[in-house]
């Protein structure tokens, strides 16, 4: 059966269901038929069945009015019905009627094929993907080789796991190339439960997109929300526009743009520029003795210098200052040195109008640090019998984390537990009142992502599904109780996944783990902006994926990145107060040119005090397109990826449209921006502002600087 209309055709198997064809008119977007779905149950005892489309029965194929239903039997003990609508877009939803005895934990429709036709194997095409803030893959191979190769959800879970909202903050992708892309997403403003990936077939890129279902046992399944799939011309900011579109119609209404948000604090317009350190051992791995930063005050030195070469605002954020051990959740407090250290630097910063934060380690349990051996809370967890707070397995089993399980021993919370927010409401007020600005509450759970829970004893269903999100938001909402008189924000690591960006308001990003699959690309400033503003974040593992040492422009090439993301920015010292390629260096004698960076960020964090209409509050909208040479960047493994000589974004505060361009480099670049019509135009940069008209521009962008060319919008 075929089904088309002037934007695409579709042709679907009367005999299994599956997509045989899949066409804008000029391109076949399937390269191999696989079934039309996938399903996952669970029995009582937690055991694991698969099924998929191919192996029921098609009962009934009806086609009517730009729609096409499917029911598959599978046997007696449940049947499926699939509908698809067909109009400028294609949407399909999916329903269940269970007449078994096990619970639906996901399913996965429609499931298809495209051609690995990648610029990795010489072909035009990318996949964007919302992974870290947004990747683009251009290498399916590059990206499998590395640490986030294609990976499957499950207990006990990770950070890394492609989970939205999680570690993926946004439930969009798409596949692009010459001859067109096909935007892939769900428009679900309640925020269900997925997973987001692709995994390499050879000659075909399969998209693995799960629904979790949050379902009780021998219950019905029935999706509220359409799987969306629609052909586009252009780049990835073209599908991301119609995901925006989307989602400004239909997004909660707990969602306050930034201009008019009254949690937000006073400083949060001043854009202070990030300084992070830890006040013992110098990398995660080190023996934790005190190190040149502590006590805490030997730090203002190298504070108050940054503060005036920057001539910017500092929020310091520590790292390794709690009095437990370095990254062992959930106690804190009091802090490393005791209070009266720690009051002494919060009433200096703060003198100096300064700012402080300070990492902690979201929803774990820590029976044992492997950084300071005498932390140990294993009578704690028998005595208090802790484990029936903890994920458990589809087996009911508790399970050791996986979560930085190289730093600690223990488990993870689930985010129902009232004892969890007890805990941690007692450790925030504690930080709250000794006058700390901002609060990582959950570095480690990527997104605000909880960790995968089947317990059947919590209250909650026995499967993954929306209560996670329901519970997480829950949680945050009540512990920004704690926090509103002072306006102290809460934040996690990487990016705060939709869901959560309400209560999550200041994060650390961790855009540059997309260097291990590909290229960043700022999908998560495309679409959220107006409503979160991050920060650049410490870098951790860029030496990983990035060859700082053949690429000694990498850290200007990451903060160019961050500005054009609209992000706040971060430097990482040593405790000799060098700035250092990123968290984890462990070369201290090779550090960047300290005088490259400090310029190239004053330059930046000035266009962001100074333009806040576009780099805090505005809406990303379309670049214009630029021209610019292009060198080799040492990624992981010593590949050579190519990367723009200048990076560029464009904003709007509905009246005019910002482009920026920054130049990273040490030298000056030079760069065309076609307008594709005639338009009359302001140049802004160091050297002041020029006025012209016409279609192009070429300019030449000063090193370590940015120009910003101004039209109407």
């Amino acid at each position: 059966m075929i089904i088309g209309n002037a934007l695409y055709s579709v042709e679907i198997d009367e005999e299994n269901g599956r997509i045989k064809s899949l066409s804008n008119g000029k391109k076949e977007f399937i390269k191999e038929e696989t079934p039309l779905f996938r399903m996952s149950l669970r029995d009582i005892n937690g055991e694991e069945t698969r099924v998929d489309s191919d192996m029921a029965e098609l009962t009934d194929f009806t086609v009517s009015n730009q729609a096409l239903s499917l029911v598959f039997a599978f046997n007696s003990e449940f049947e499926v019905i699939i509908d698809f609508k067909f109009n400028k877009d294609i949407r399909v939803q999916s329903k269940v009627i269970n007449k078994g005895e096990r619970a639906i934990e996901w399913i996965s429709c429609p499931c298809f094929a495209v051609p690995n036709d990648l610029i990795g194997n010489g072909g035009t095409s990318k996949i964007l993907w919302g992974f870290n803030e947004g990747a683009v893959i251009e290498d399916i191979n590059y990206r499998e080789k590395g640490w986030f190769g294609y990976r499957e959800p499950k207990y006990p879970g990770e950070g890394s796991m492609p989970i939205f909202p999680g570690m993926v903050q946004m439930q969009c992708m798409a596949y692009y190339g010459a001859d067109g892309g096909l935007y892939i997403a769900t428009h679900d403003n309640n925020g269900n439960v997925k997973s987001f990936d692709f995994q390499d077939k050879n000659e075909s890129i399969e998209f693995d997109i799960r629904l979790f279902t949050g379902a009780q046992i021998g219950a019905d399944y029935e999706q509220d929300y359409p799987f969306v799939m629609k052909f586009f011309e252009g780049d990835w900011q073209v599908a991301a526009e119609i995901y925006r579109g989307w989602f400004e119609e239909n997004k909660q209404s707990d969602f306050k743009k930034i201009t008019q948000n009254e949690n937000l604090p006073d400083w949060y317009k001043d854009s202070p520029v990030v300084i992070t350190y830890p006040i013992r051992g110098k990398h995660d791995m080190d023996i934790m003795n005190p190190n040149n930063m502590f006590p805490y005050m030997n730090a203002m030195a190298h504070i108050e210098r940054l503060s005036q070469e920057l001539d910017s605002k500092i929020m310091v954020i520590l790292m390794h200052w709690e009095g437990s051990a370095p990254w062992s959740p959930p106690y804190v407090w009091p802090p490393y040195g005791g209070e009266d250290s720690l009051k002494e630097f919060i009433d200096a910063l703060h003198k100096q109008g300064n700012l402080i934060g300070v990492y902690c380690s979201g929803l774990g349990w820590t029976e044992q640090s492997l950084l300071v051996k005498e932390y140990n809370r294993h009578n704690d967890y028998l005595e208090n019998n802790f484990e029936k707070e903890m994920c458990a397995s589809p087996q009911g089993i508790v399970e050791k984390s996986h979560i930085c399980d190289f730093i600690r021993s223990g488990y993870d919370f689930c985010p129902t537990s009232e004892v969890l927010y007890n805990i941690l409401k007692n450790e925030l007020k504690q930080i709250v009142d000794s006058g700390i600005d901002y609060v990582q509450i959950l570095d480690q759970n990527h997104g605000g992502n909880s960790y995968f829970c089947y317990s059947k004893n919590h209250g909650h269903p026995p499967v993954p599904g929306k209560w996670q999100i329901d519970a997480v938001k829950k949680l945050l909402g009540r512990l920004n109780e704690v926090t509103k008189e002072r306006k102290v924000l809460l934040g996690c690591e990487s990016a705060a996944g939709e869901s959560y960006i309400p209560e999550l308001l200041f994060s650390d990003n961790r855009y540059e783990l997309c260097y291990n699959v590909g290229k960043p690309v700022p999908l998560y400033g495309y679409l959220y902006h107006e409503y979160v503003n991050n920060f650049s974040g410490n870098q951790v593992c860029t030496d990983y994926f990035i060859n700082c040492k053949k690429s000694p422009e990498s850290l200007c090439l990451r903060i160019a990145h961050s500005f054009i993301a609209g992000d706040m920015l971060t430097l990482v010292l040593s405790d000799s107060g060098k700035i250092m390629w990123n968290w984890g260096w462990r070369e201290y004698d090779n550090v960047p040119n300290q005088d490259e960076v400090i310029k190239l960020v004053k330059n930046l964090n000035y266009w962001r005090k100074a333009y806040p209409q576009y780099l805090l509050s505005g809406q990303m909208v379309q670049n214009f397109n630029i021209d610019s040479s292009k060198h080799v960047v040492y990624q992981r493994d010593n590949e050579e990826v190519l990367h723009d000589d200048v990076y560029y974004s464009a904003w709007t505060d509905g009246n005019k449209k910002a482009q920026f361009i920054v130049n990273y480099n040490v030298e000056p670049k030079q760069c065309k921006v076609d307008f594709s019509e005639n338009k009359k135009y302001e140049i802004v940069s160091c050297d002041g502002a020029v006025q012209g008209e016409g279609k192009s521009v070429e300019i030449t962008v000063s090193p370590l600087s940015a120009i910003m060319i101004e039209t109407a919008y």
